[in-house]
């Protein structure tokens, strides 16, 4: 499979993205999650939408991965930004999601892509939903995947899930840092998928070796309070929209997905029995096929890749 990498400029910062696939094909862009960086978007995963016929981009968000970062040195007030917003106080931040939305945009622009099929995951869902409210001329379909509409009135994440992902490495050796990881990853992924510990620990390996940045999550995290709910915004989305959710998600309660799909006209939405927050081995296939049924049956305009 023919893998294109690069750097595109876009909305004044260095975008790094894979593209994949015939160029002549209809594109769908993989949009990722808070803090994490495109690998996220498993191999398997995207080579099973190339052979479908699709032109694959997947790249990293601003803050992580190979991407712009901002310079910030001291950590933003994540806490004090999380009970103002759980309160429905206006939260200042460097950005919020909506610049992240012109991000993916202005990429698709450096990429002369006028329009693909959306689909994100976490962060990323919220990132492709609002995509499809603002620029419906440039989304073909959306597919939301274990995310919500950032309504203040939403279950949050489980304390013991928040408490993996605030705690810090016992110290900066890479083992303290990989059992953090690992830690998170544990309480995250899918109890009817699990994958062993080794697993989870080689991922998070891979990760550090290509890219740490630590300060991705906070940053993310002020962009998504600083944004507030959207859930009206989403009223005037006219794309065919599925929505997919875990039934078992601990981060991004099944409560988000489900007004996603409540919000947004016309959307449908998939519950998957045993999913957490994560993509495990075991569901690529299930993934991959509810995402081809649902992208097929939304109308490419033609003469467009």
């Amino acid at each position: 499979m023919e893998v294109r990498t690069g750097y595109a400029e876009a909305n004044n910062i260095s975008i790094y993205y894979e593209d994949m696939g015939e160029q002549h094909h209809p594109a769908i862009l993989l949009v990722c999650g808070m803090s994490v960086q495109l690998i996220h978007w498993p191999d398997d995963f995207c080579q099973k939408l190339v052979a479908q016929g699709y032109r694959v981009i997947r790249f990293d968000n601003r803050e992580t991965g190979l991407t712009t970062r901002s310079h910030v040195k001291v950590p933003p007030p994540v806490m004090q930004s999380f009970i103002r917003f759980r309160l429905g106080m206006e939260v200042h931040a460097e950005y919020n999601l909506d610049t992240l939305v012109l991000d993916a945009v202005s990429l698709l622009d450096a990429l002369d892509i006028q329009q693909a099929h959306w689909v994100g995951f976490s962060m990323g869902g919220m990132i492709a939903q609002l995509a499809a409210a603002h620029y419906q001329q440039r989304v073909l379909s959306l597919t939301s995947i274990m995310s919500s509409t950032n309504e203040r009135h939403l279950p949050g994440a489980r304390w013991d899930v928040l408490l993996a992902i605030l705690n810090r490495p016992k110290d900066k050796s890479e083992k303290a840092i990989v059992d953090a990881g690992v830690a998170v990853f544990n309480k995250l992924q899918s109890p009817k998928y699990k994958v062993h510990d080794d697993v989870l620990a080689f991922d998070v390996r891979r990760a550090i070796a290509r890219a740490r940045r630590p300060m991705a999550g906070a940053m993310h995290q002020m962009a998504i309070f600083s944004t507030g709910g959207f859930s009206k915004r989403l009223k005037q989305i006219s794309v065919p929209t599925l929505v997919i959710h875990g039934d078992r998600d601990l981060l991004v309660r099944l409560q988000g997905g489900k007004h996603s799909a409540k919000s947004i006209p016309n959307a449908s939405l998939e519950i998957i029995p045993g999913m957490g927050h994560d993509f495990p081995p075991g569901l690529i296939g299930k993934l991959t096929g509810l995402i081809m049924g649902h992208v097929s049956a939304s109308a490419p305009v033609a003469g467009v890749s």
